[in-house]
């Protein structure tokens, strides 16, 4: 045993010694390549650690603005939407003339856009009016910074239908508040809210809605003169409403006079 003992010991040296040798670092431009072939298997995951990897080893390197664009959409397409807000934001703040900015300002729109989908809401209808709206706000705001400053981008058009998209969004939001203070009995705060619609959110379909419950409103606090002026434009504009019955507005949800008290008491169940 103690003559085949020498041996032995050399053979299991030599093994640790090739295990411990480590494989040698990849170039940049092999990293890269590395993190492309990621993104175009749809590996996003990998290809973020990929790019991250990238980034730290070469912060000044040939491929570091192409990258740091790559890992915005990778972060976009594997639904990390927060990520992807925070990536773009960096991108425009260290390349602000960069070629493809409107491209980094259209992704942090999107990922914007998407932040308040529920888990169920590719399986059920979901009305996000009566969501809470920042990111919808934050999408809209990147979306009118991208046409406005790049209107012949080519994300421009889509970026204008969402847009519109959500301008009615926040205007059904603002409906639905009214009706909210409307059922409780709070008019003037309901009237506000109607008000606001008829100001801010022209040309949306909850304008409409909006009036007659100004209508509506006035009519409960005793205001004729204010009622029959919105009662008006409605009709001048919307001559076939649902809202209109002969020279009546009508709403069907709309509390009787002593509901304000009931619909409070009963969590607005009655």
């Amino acid at each position: 045993m103690p003559r085949f003992l020498g041996p032995l010991l050399c053979l299991l040296l030599l093994a640790g010694c090739a295990s411990n040798q480590e494989a040698p670092e990849l170039t940049e431009a092999a990293q890269y390549r590395e993190a492309r072939e990621s993104i175009e298997s749809k590996n996003y995951l990998t290809a973020i650690d990929q790019l991250k990897e990238l980034e730290a080893r070469f912060p000044y390197g040939d491929y570091a603005e192409q990258a740091a664009l790559d890992l915005i959409y990778a972060q976009y397409k594997a639904v990390d939407y927060p990520a992807t807000v925070v990536a773009a934001q960096r991108f425009m703040r260290n390349y602000p003339a960069h070629p493809r900015l409107d491209y980094a300002l259209y992704l942090r729109g999107l990922a914007n856009f998407n932040m308040e989908k529920g888990l169920f809401d590719n399986l059920v209808s979901s009305d996000k009016s009566a969501r809470d709206m920042d990111a919808a706000k934050d999408a809209f705001r990147d979306f009118e910074q991208l046409v406005t400053r790049f209107p012949d981008s080519e994300y421009a058009p889509d970026a204008r239908a969402r847009m519109v998209h959500i301008r009615n969004q926040l205007a059904r939001q603002e409906l639905h508040v009214a009706r909210y203070y409307a059922r409780r009995g709070a008019t003037v705060a309901s009237i506000n809210r109607a008000q606001y619609v008829v100001k801010h959110y022209q040309q949306t379909p909850a304008v409409e809605e909006a009036l007659a419950i100004m209508v509506k409103g006035y009519e409960r606090l005793n205001y004729p003169e204010l009622a029959a002026k919105s009662r008006n434009v409605l009709a001048l504009n919307w001559p076939d409403s649902q809202f209109l019955d002969d020279d009546e507005v009508y709403l069907a949800w709309w509390p009787e006079e002593d509901s304000g008290l009931l619909s409070l008491l009963t969590f607005d169940l009655l």
